[in-house]
């Protein structure tokens, strides 16, 4: 195999570049994302409060311990399991916070309680 026949190499983080003596950097193109979650996530903290909205447990509410928060979902702790495909409504304790409706998607023993992922439900257009 000749140097023309090898394969390009791997895309640089930051390509050194210089031009008539300054030196300065330019971005390659962005290295690959391993996060499969489509918005990124931050700390929360505060309370909030699951409302069951279907089920044989209808109207059972449970307090929840945020982790973190998205646009789209919530990550949180709380006592007792919830199944995932619950639907629940979501109030918030802490200011800021709109009340929301989602989805459980994951439900987890953590050894202390349980680990919670809920995805927001999609804002309709008005």
């Amino acid at each position: 195999m000749t140097s023309q026949d090898q394969a390009p190499a791997q895309w640089p983080i930051k390509e050194l570049v210089q031009n008539e003596g300054d030196e300065y950097h330019v971005d390659a193109p962005a290295p690959l994302r391993f996060e499969r979650r489509v918005h990124d996530r931050w700390p929360a903290s505060g309370i909030a409060t699951a409302f069951r909205l279907a089920g044989d447990r209808f109207g059972e509410m449970q307090t929840l311990e945020m982790v973190d928060c998205s646009n789209d979902g919530l990550g949180a702790t709380c006592d007792k399991p919830i199944e995932p495909g619950t639907i629940v409504s979501l109030g918030f304790q802490a200011p800021g916070y709109l009340a929301k409706r989602g989805v459980v998607v994951r439900c987890l023993p953590n050894g202390n309680g349980y680990n919670l992922a809920i995805r927001f439900e999609a804002l309709m257009a008005a």
